[in-house]
């Protein structure tokens, strides 16, 4: 016996317990939409626990600067102090006692101070920080939006398995149908063990390659659900988009805006800053010696009074401050314009691609068609004994190739368009109902 028909036949001895027994379908999953897939992410992301600091951060900043700026700033000092020589008044008269002050001296006070009016700078500065938050929180918002990348991705893959699947399990059911009809002519010596042999072979091919695809399938669910925060199921459905929705802005966009904003903010902080300050101030205490200098014994006293304080040095630095200013906003710009430059770059390229695919879909379209009519042939042709199954085979899978080739191309006109309108900004496209 030839050495090859002696390893087909064992592959034949090898499938014959297996085949012709289609491996039952799961049971139908949950269904899963692109739409809930980006609302899950969104959700389960820890960059949400951010904003929620940000926000809890600037509160407490302008709690502080409104504490700081409506109640006193108290301050207790204390001093002790030995010197070489005090000051003695040098008059000498009778009957008249003048005191000397003690070379060791005392000084314990309380000094209050409060801020009747300080050009806005605290205010001002709490504005920023409810800016920095906004700043920040749109940051995490930049950051968001990119998992729309991930989730395309991941479903889109996992979708593409589904579709591979379902076509190569069609084959294999008719595979698995013309195996009867096969045994059946090599019963009355029309075909081979040869034939059949193959065809089992074929056959086990294809279940390796499901399993493989299921694997696949298996470890992209896994992903996603990683992404999305819950384990998804094995038997999990997923939901093929239809037509992509109207764009949206970007959150780059407005983060641009935010930081424009947060400058002039700032610069409009500097400003104030050169304002004077005019406060009230007091102060109590308890040493020797006291206001009363000729007084040599502990005693207690105090003072209140106005203060303004006008700090000039400042204006040395205005124009420097504003220059910088400037700049800061510059740059700003050009990020934006770095931005925009990057997704008109990509925009073009997912652009050239949607053509691409729909002009592959269109060929893909005719050439279906022609294998149709040649399977059909080959389909009558092996049932009257003019062919052997491998040239059946291979007509066969052919046809179950350009229907692939077709759904990939479909698949990836749906991906391609999504992505445009994910580059350019858009919300979660709708879905079909599931095959």
């Amino acid at each position: 016996m030839d050495k090859r028909l002696r390893f087909l036949t064992g592959a034949w001895l090898l499938a014959h317990s297996v085949v012709g027994q289609v491996p039952a379908p799961a049971p139908p999953g949950p269904v899963l939409t692109l739409a809930q897939c980006y609302e899950l992410a969104l959700a389960h992301a820890p960059q949400r626990r951010q904003q929620a600091l940000n926000e809890a951060q600037a509160a407490n900043n302008q709690s502080r600067l409104g504490t700081l700026l409506h109640r006193p700033q108290l301050a207790v000092n204390g001093q002790a102090s030995y010197q070489s020589e005090v000051t003695r008044i040098p008059i000498e008269a009778p009957n008249i006692s003048i005191p000397t002050l003690a070379k060791d001296q005392y000084r314990l006070t309380l000094d209050a101070a409060q801020t009747l009016y300080d050009g806005g700078t605290t205010r001002r500065q709490q504005e920023l920080e409810e800016l920095n938050s906004q700043v920040g929180n749109q940051q995490v918002e930049v950051s968001l939006y990119r998992l729309r990348e991930q989730v395309n991705g991941l479903f889109f893959s996992a979708l593409l398995a589904d579709e591979n699947a379902r076509l190569r399990q069609s084959l294999r059911t008719d595979l698995v149908q013309r195996r009867k009809s096969l045994v059946a002519r090599r019963a009355n010596g029309v075909a081979t063990g040869q034939d059949v042999a193959r065809l089992d072979a074929e056959v086990l091919g294809l279940d390796q390659q499901l399993r493989d695809l299921a694997s696949s399938r298996a470890g992209l669910l896994a992903q996603l659900g990683e992404l999305l925060g819950q384990p998804l199921a094995p038997e999990t459905r997923l939901a093929v988009p239809t037509a992509p929705p109207d764009a949206a802005a970007r959150p780059e966009y407005a983060l641009y805006d935010q930081q424009r904003a947060l400058l002039a903010r700032q610069q409009e902080l500097n400003e104030a800053r050169l304002a004077p300050r005019l406060s009230l101030y007091g102060q109590v205490g308890y040493g020797r010696p006291t206001l009363d200098f000729l007084r040599n014994d502990f005693h207690g006293y105090g003072l209140a009074g106005v203060r303004l304080n006008w700090n000039l040095d400042r204006y040395y630095t205005r124009r420097q401050d504003r220059e910088a200013t400037r700049l800061n906003t510059e740059a700003v710009a050009v990020q934006q314009a770095v931005f925009a430059q990057q997704q008109r770059v990509a925009l073009a390229g997912q652009q050239s691609a949607i053509g691409r695919y729909q002009a592959l879909l269109d060929a893909d379209q005719q050439l279906i068609g022609l294998r149709e009519k040649i399977q059909a042939t080959a389909a009558v042709q092996l049932d009257n004994g003019i062919i052997g199954f491998s040239d059946y085979f291979t007509e066969a899978n052919h046809l179950t190739q350009a229907r692939l080739s077709e759904q990939l191309h479909r698949l990836q006109l749906l991906q391609a368009q999504t992505d445009e309108l994910t580059t350019r900004g858009a919300t979660a496209p709708p879905s079909s109902p599931t095959r």
